[in-house]
């Protein structure tokens, strides 16, 4: 019976965390490929955890025999509902966050739930049946199964399956897990019919008590896990790898902290948590300096260090069997709390995300006050709140200095924006900023036309010179950023931004002049890009000369404007000879493979257009142009026309909306 107590714990965790990546990927399109999607996505799941310990809390009293029943049929019942939609009209009613909810709340709700209580409800069962201590290295098991999950999930699940059959196969192992449960449950019933256990043991040992500690441990930790992934995908597209792996890291730290005997602090921890708390205060204002992978090792350490400190606190007051649903609810209970900040309250209460560095500085400054209740020299202790106090002004500091050139900072569901004047050789010079990345700026004691973001020197301007030679153009343009592309229309021609944030057209409105000085007639349409083109194809719009791709969020373009089906929807809402411009530049992933893979899949030309920066404050960009209108090929300046097959010995497939993964592009 224990080989099946085990089995059913892996299987389950197993089950609880593939289906977590699964869904979140699935919502992404959907909210134009936000890094948001995956904290509220964490919310939820970390609230039907809740739920679960709590069902289990409330049932606790009941006969065995009841529980097990009870929790059977419920079981079944969850599984028979698993995988219900709601219409998309009831979801674009509610806010981008609470839609992500309802919709994970509608396909696996119930389930969750369920699949959730296992471990901890089985070590209940097993302490009944058994009459023995409470099994904790089984947490750390569950914790195993969870985690062999997530890292499959990014390096094998993902590249080789698409996601409806990678939903058909998590549904069909959880119809094994069905069976299994039925089996234990008729061995349970079938060991109390022989009555050869005790149903009723009266508590010997002390009650838990440290409600209040248990819930703040596990809030910094589950804020700590939301922030870092946050963190790391400003800069990073919001994929599974990059869930996954702070969530993997966090769990790590479960295991290790659950498996290992308790043993008091020591001044390495204290140290180490120092470290922590200094780097990613430091990654916090300068993490985007760093490649892909620095960011992910350094952020993953700061993760690591911080959140096994929580993890051992935990572990040292865990209680005994009588009072173990309680210390997981409360664990719960500060999950949920935790993530709740960091995808709910921090968005609307902070303009920036300052959550991480503080969370980094409650959880040292929680340590602090468990080294001031322990029996420790009043010098170390001194020490520790003299560098606590010394954390606190360089944060104070740091952050002065990095906002006082702001004039607006704004975050909501889809990203955070900035605008500051940065004064550059006597000129003022107005920066749009989304994340960390400039997304446009203009000069305001300069006029000269040259030294704008998108200069006269990148391909998206020498693209549209080529084509208004011809006379005036329709042209679609997905990203609006600060309006700079507006410049470039002249009196006849048809501008239409499409842009998922409505803040960002707020700002260029206000604080830049390309919209409001364009000499083409502009349109500005809220909504995910790819979504407004289908609708106008729907509507038989009239067809476009040109379609220009600069949709980002920070330093990153949303994975669902790269696919087959997005690209057909390109060439369908431009006339044969129409001109697709994409922006690729990314300093952590190479788009190049994709860009040749599709030209090749639609028969279409493909040139490269990679401008360095220079001393005269031109940023460098790389942009694609897709075409197979001859005569604007043969009229295109000079540029690198890609050879295609170059790229198809490569690791790389055509990216689909049912499979991608960008594992193969990131730049090491």
């Amino acid at each position: 019976m224990a080989v099946l107590f085990t089995l059913i714990i892996l299987l389950s965790a197993f089950l609880l965390f593939q289906i977590q990546p699964i869904l979140s990927k699935e919502q992404l399109p959907q909210f134009g490929g936000g890094a948001s999607v995956w904290s509220a996505g964490l919310f939820f799941f970390q609230t039907c955890v809740l739920l679960g310990y709590l069902y289990i809390h409330f049932i606790r009293h009941l006969r065995l025999q009841w529980q097990v029943t009870l929790h059977f049929t419920l079981l079944i019942l969850a599984v028979a509902v698993t995988y219900t939609h709601i219409e998309k009209s009831i979801l674009d009613m509610l806010p981008p966050t609470w839609s992500v909810i309802v919709s994970l709340a509608a396909q696996i709700g119930p389930i969750f739930i369920m699949l959730s209580t296992t471990s901890v409800l089985l070590q209940k069962w097993y302490c009944l049946l058994n009459q023995s201590p409470v099994p904790y290295q089984w947490y750390a098991l569950s914790n195993f199964g969870s985690l062999v999950a997530l890292l499959t999930f990014p390096f094998f699940f993902e590249v080789y399956f698409g996601l409806t059959t990678l939903k058909e196969l998590w549904f069909f192992t959880l119809t094994v897990l069905v069976t299994l449960f039925f089996a234990l449950t008729t061995l349970i019933i079938k060991k109390i019919s022989q009555k050869i256990w005790v149903n009723q043991i009266r508590p010997t040992t002390v009650i838990f008590h440290n409600h209040f500690r248990c819930i703040s441990l596990a809030a910094l930790s589950s804020l700590l896990l939301s922030s870092t992934t946050f963190m790391i995908n400003i800069n990073i597209p919001p994929m599974p790898l990059t869930w996954v792996i702070p969530l993997a890291i966090y769990l790590i730290t479960f295991i290790i902290a659950f498996a290992l005997p308790v043993k008091s602090r020591s001044f390495y921890s204290y140290s180490a948590l120092i470290f922590a708390t200094l780097a990613g205060i430091l990654m916090y204002f300068l993490g985007s300096k760093f490649n892909a992978v620095a960011q992910f090792s350094m952020y993953g350490l700061i993760l690591f260090i911080c959140t096994f400190s929580c993890h051992r606190e935990l572990r040292r007051i865990a209680p005994n069997q009588y009072s173990m649903t309680s210390f997981y609810v409360c664990i719960a209970f500060g999950s949920v709390l935790g993530s709740l900040t960091s995808s709910v309250i921090a968005p609307v209460t902070f303009n920036l995300p300052i959550e991480y560095p503080l969370t980094l500085i409650a959880i040292f400054s929680l340590h602090i006050y468990l080294c001031t209740q322990s029996s420790v020299s009043k010098y170390i202790k001194l020490g520790y709140i003299s560098i606590f106090v010394s954390f606190i002004c360089a944060f104070v500091l740091l952050n002065n200095a990095y906002t006082k050139l702001n004039l607006i900072t704004e975050r909501n569901f889809y990203g955070m924006l900035t605008v500051k004047d940065i004064t550059i050789n006597n000129t003022i010079e107005r920066r749009l900023i989304d994340g960390t990345t400039i997304h446009g700026y203009e000069l305001m004691t300069d006029i000269s036309s040259d030294n704008g973001y998108y200069h006269k020197n990148t391909g998206v301007a020498k693209a549209i010179e080529v084509l208004q030679a011809n006379g005036p153009i329709n042209m679609g343009i997905i990203g609006l950023g600060a309006g700079v592309l507006a410049q470039y229309g002249k009196k006849h021609d048809t501008i239409t931004f499409y842009e998922l944030n409505s803040a960002v057209f707020k700002v260029a409105k206000k604080y830049f002049s390309y919209l409001n000085n364009s000499l083409a007639s502009i349109n500005v349409k809220i909504g995910d890009g790819r979504q407004l083109l289908a609708t106008e194809i729907s509507q038989s719009t009239f067809q476009q000369d040109a379609i220009v791709i600069d949709a980002f969020t920070s330093d990153v373009i949303p994975t669902h404007l790269l696919t087959i089906e997005a690209f057909e929807l390109y060439w369908q809402r431009m006339h044969n000879n129409g001109v697709l411009i994409m922006h690729i530049s990314n300093n952590h992933i190479d788009l190049m493979p994709v860009m040749a893979n599709q030209s090749l899949r639609f028969n279409k030309s493909i040139l490269l257009f990679d401008y360095q920066e220079d001393e005269n404050s031109q940023l460098g960009s790389k942009w694609v142009i897709m075409t197979s209108n001859e005569e604007f090929l043969q009229s295109m300046p000079v540029s690198t026309l890609v050879d295609r097959y170059a790229f198809t010995n490569q690791s790389t497939a055509q990216w689909t909306d049912e499979k991608h993964s960008l594992l193969p592009y990131i730049k090491l």
